[in-house]
């Protein structure tokens, strides 16, 4: 019922067709076009946000070439513990669009080549089984990050954090071995902006104007950075919401979005692959709705839905093709609903509960009883705990590609 590999992979070089020669000059000055326009926006952007601009060059020039931290998993001298454990609580408030804004970052960073080639090296979502696995275990992290003390050494947050980081590295010298690149500074960093970058960018596109949850969940994710091995300088969430939003936006202007419009055969490869594992948790979940979320809350040309879609300031071209009309009736459903639950109806106390709740009884159900990945993938594989009975971490299980 969803668009074929070939199809998606048609339209995406029917895009670079269109744009390649007014983006790059291949047809010579065209400033009035949709794209030169683009073109000009960003740069008038970069203009006005120097810092912004700055930030952006040393994590793609600099950042590329440095791996982790080497940070002791201390707290930050900067750590306001009243402002992290406000981040920590609006996971109750809002748990659904938490949930929704780390899933679609988890497919955009897909978009990114050289997270990609360290996740094909490590087969850690190259089938749905192990995208399966691999989500459930990063889901199981996140909300240990947001529900244990930070503050005491014993909890699970720190073993949780620790058990990432190893990971981390093990993985990052496994590749670099196998020629698939280190995890890097610039790595790190994008990947931060996956857990973040949509949920906060895109909070008034859900109507939500709750500036302390802005404020609170920027420092939260600024410590939980520098703990899993970003340093200061490359850390995409800066010293206050200010600073984030302006290195959250040009991250996405300058790098998401233009990976997103030029997608490969891999990223739709790898991106099926991980939705088609996490369709075993929500049965909800198609590649072709999936996807048209991701691309659209990177404002990516085509895949507007609603007339407030468009980046402000930015030109639409009539003449752009809207990829929803080439759906399947199934993914334009969902892709109607999920919109209409959360653009209109989540600023609703009453919907707002209904989503969170159901996301809630989602993760108690993939913790205790998998129904649909059992029937799937066996019991051994369905439950998945990143926990041991002691409370202690359980090792990651590595299926890394053969050199």
């Amino acid at each position: 019922m969803e668009l074929s590999k070939e199809k998606l992979i048609s339209r995406e070089k029917h895009k670079v067709e269109l744009t390649s020669g007014t983006i790059y000059g291949a047809d010579g000055d065209d400033s009035n076009s949709p794209a030169a326009s683009t073109c000009s926006n960003e740069s008038k952007f970069a203009a006005e946000h120097p810092e912004a601009e700055a930030y952006l060059q040393h994590l793609l020039n600099d950042g590329c070439n440095e791996g982790d931290s080497g940070y002791d998993m201390e707290l930050p001298p900067w750590y306001d513990d009243k402002l992290f454990k406000q981040g920590q609580s609006f996971m109750q408030k809002y748990r659904f669009v938490i949930q929704s804004g780390m899933l679609s970052g988890l497919v955009a960073v897909l978009a990114i080549p050289s997270i990609l080639k360290i996740l094909i090296c490590t087969r850690q979502s190259s089938t749905p089984t192990t995208a399966y696995k691999r989500y459930v275990r990063t889901m199981q992290h996140t909300n240990a990050w947001y529900k244990y003390s930070a503050t005491d050494k014993n909890s699970k947050f720190w073993t949780s954090l620790r058990a990432v980081r190893k990971a981390h590295s093990r993985s990052s010298r496994a590749c670099a071995k196998l020629a698939a690149g280190q995890i890097t500074q610039k790595d790190l960093a994008l990947t931060q902006f996956g857990f973040i970058g949509f949920l906060s960018l895109g909070a008034h596109r859900i109507q939500l104007y709750d500036e302390q949850f802005l404020e609170a969940t920027s420092h939260m994710w600024r410590v939980l950075g520098y703990l899993l091995g970003i340093k200061d300088e490359y850390n995409i969430c800066g010293r206050n919401w200010a600073e984030s939003k302006l290195r959250l936006d040009i991250v996405m202007r300058k790098v998401y979005e233009p990976a997103l419009e030029n997608t490969t055969t891999e990223f739709y490869d790898m991106a099926k692959a991980l939705l088609d594992g996490l369709w075993h948790i929500n049965t909800t979940l198609t590649v072709g709705s999936f996807i048209f979320f991701t691309k659209r809350l990177c404002y990516v040309r085509g895949y507007e839905y609603f007339d407030f879609d468009d980046r402000p300031g930015r030109q639409r071209d009539p003449e752009q093709r809207l990829y929803y009309k080439d759906m399947s009736w199934i993914d334009r459903f969902i892709v109607f609903y999920g919109l209409l639950m959360v653009t209109y109806l989540h600023k609703y106390d009453i919907f707002r509960w209904y989503l969170n709740f159901r996301t809630w009884l989602n993760e108690q159900l993939i913790e205790y009883f998998p129904y649909v990945a059992i029937l799937k993938f066996g019991p051994k594989w369905a439950f998945v705990r990143i926990f041991n009975g002691r409370g202690g971490e359980n090792e990651f299980e590595y299926h890394l590609k053969e050199e």
